[in-house]
């Protein structure tokens, strides 16, 4: 991935539509697959990636550059994935295969099992709270820093941490739960 030029942001900005096609080139199969582990359906991915790109195009001008612009698009894609959410009342739900064992999920090795955990780690990650399941998927699925969850909620570097850690025990206590 080579760095977005500052000259290219100038012209984004200004609604150019080439540095546009060259900002959608480069960053949307990074954002779909962020979108993806969110919602874990190609059909919503797929819209929620369009709007995204249609939101970031007409408010183009309104991007300060005070960071990455990988940061305001995945700002934009999951205020778009909890609008979609919000208004058709579904929650997220989560393979099991993307959650390891250095997340404090134990290590399955039998089928009939898996599929059992799988489903009582889908029921636990639908009941956490909505702020709870977005930084999970970003800071454990996707891998962002600290610092890109905190640009993306809004919420400071400390906090993005708290609710993280929230965010695992809650999901911890509920999965054990689900075994009795």
């Amino acid at each position: 991935m080579h760095l977005i030029d500052k000259e290219l942001i100038e012209k984004f900005k200004k609604k150019d539509k080439e540095a546009f096609s060259e900002i959608v080139e480069e960053y949307s199969d990074r954002l779909y697959n962020l979108i993806y582990k969110m919602v874990l359906n190609r059909d919503d991915s797929m819209d929620i990636l369009q709007n995204t790109f249609l939101k970031t195009y007409k408010s183009a001008d309104k991007f300060k550059g005070e960071s990455s612009i990988y940061t305001y698009l995945a700002a934009i894609a999951l205020n778009e994935a909890r609008e979609r959410f919000r208004k058709e009342k579904r929650f997220l739900f989560f393979d099991l295969d993307i959650i390891d064992e250095e997340k404090q999920i134990p290590d399955i090795s039998d089928e009939k099992e898996k599929e059992n955990a799988g489903e009582r780690i889908n029921f636990a990650l639908a009941k956490l709270p909505e702020s709870f399941r977005e930084v999970l998927v970003m800071k454990d699925i996707d891998g962002l820093s600290l610092k890109e969850i905190s640009d993306i909620t809004g919420l400071s570097e400390g906090g993005v941490k708290a609710r993280l850690h929230r965010a695992r025990m809650l999901l911890k206590r509920m999965f054990n739960e689900g075994k009795e």
